[in-house]
């Protein structure tokens, strides 16, 4: 397991989905799907039900809802939600906080008031706590570019990554997808133009919406899916652990494992080749001459020249793209925590913007006063 204890890093990585199942025994929604439980099939029991929306509707401030552990009565004990908090919560999401408790909980009670289901305390005690599984968490941030910069990005990333990609537009670039053409289970990352996708959605832009495509205009879009291995792996698989959790941190150090930062890197002079050692030289100029370095050498030496020419000439040797002389731009500064669009000071006092604990004092307020 990875610790990711806050570290104070400057910036503003936001949540942008989540996926979760917590504790809510209602009538299940949606239709329910039955079993046969006698070779003559004159008695059935529910054993399923459908979700209440369909996914991947691009656009929308609703969850998808579905419930789960669904009893021979119909009966079900638990409900999943799959949203875009940000969405639901302030009807759009290009900035959000990184407080999955606020969002689990704020979202948990909108859908029960929507779906207008009962809740008993010790229900409601554990969304509020965290006692809530999470089997996926969407990491976002938004990174200063010039817009001219964005497509020679999107086009180097794509060159740098000779597999386990997918660009289903020229504006949108996916990494981490295994060659049978599904995605990890641990992990994906995606590069693309947040203003396009926002504009295609706000056809009759009003003031606040002007504000936030401004600032899409000059920025990309970068996200990290983290996916339920990968909260196993990290003991993050309820949302109970994600307190104190530096979000941040999990974003950056997700991302670096991917060929992005080093798609567009400058030459290094050559006074400063001299640094190498003999041997990481030369496994420089052959890398740097188009050489398969694993043709050349076995992991190890692999690893150990790669790892020295990162860190005596700042190359990273891991792409398939080489450095050239006068890069249009330097990934590696563009994709780091003060590069971050910040949640703009407009945004502070405006309904579009979910201040994170507003939850705890919605919720626990409606609930004081209703005592």
């Amino acid at each position: 397991m990875t610790s990711f204890i806050p570290n104070n890093q400057p910036g503003r990585i936001h949540i942008d989905g989540m996926t979760v199942n917590g504790p809510l025994e209602h009538h299940a929604l949606g239709e329910l799907f039955y079993k046969a439980v006698s070779d003559t099939r004159d008695e059935v029991i529910a054993v399923g039900a459908s979700g209440q929306k369909q996914r991947g509707k691009a656009y929308t401030d609703k969850p998808y809802v579905r419930s789960n552990e669904v009893q021979p009565d119909g009966t079900a004990l638990k409900l999943q939600i799959d949203c875009c908090p940000p969405k639901v919560l302030q009807m759009h999401n290009f900035f959000g906080h990184d407080d999955l408790l606020d969002y689990n909980y704020a979202v948990f009670n909108r859908v029960v008031n929507q779906f207008m289901l009962p809740v008993e305390p010790h229900e409601h005690e554990e969304w509020r706590t965290g006692q809530v599984s999470v089997t996926n968490v969407h990491l976002c941030g938004n990174f200063h570019v010039d817009t001219a910069l964005k497509m020679p990005i999107f086009d180097a990333v794509d060159r740098n990554n000779s597999s386990g990609k997918h660009r289903p537009r020229v504006t949108n670039i996916s990494l981490g997808w295994k060659a049978n053409g599904s995605k990890s289970e641990y992990h994906t990352l995606s590069l693309y133009d947040k203003y396009l996708e926002q504009v295609k959605e706000w056809k009759n832009a009003g003031p606040l919406q002007q504000a936030i495509l401004a600032k899409a205009r000059t920025s990309i879009r970068v996200e990290v899916k983290l996916n339920s291995q990968w909260l196993r792996a990290n003991d993050l698989q309820y949302v109970m652990r994600w307190k104190d959790i530096d979000v941040q941190a999990i974003f950056f150090a997700v991302l670096a494992t991917y060929d992005v930062a080093n798609a567009i890197q400058p030459l290094p002079e050559d006074s400063q080749l001299v640094l190498l050692s003999q041997a990481a030289r030369r496994a420089y100029s052959l890398w740097l001459g188009g050489v398969d370095l694993s043709t050349a050498y076995g992991r190890t030496g692999v690893w150990k020249h790669r790892t020295e020419v990162l860190s005596v000439l700042g190359i990273d040797m891991r792409g398939q793209n080489r450095p050239v002389a006068k890069p249009v731009v330097q990934m590696r500064a563009v994709l780091t925590p003060n590069n971050i669009v910040p949640l703009p000071s407009w945004a502070l006092d405006s309904p579009r913007y979910w201040v994170p604990g507003t939850a705890f004092l919605e919720n626990d307020g409606q609930r004081q006063n209703a005592q």
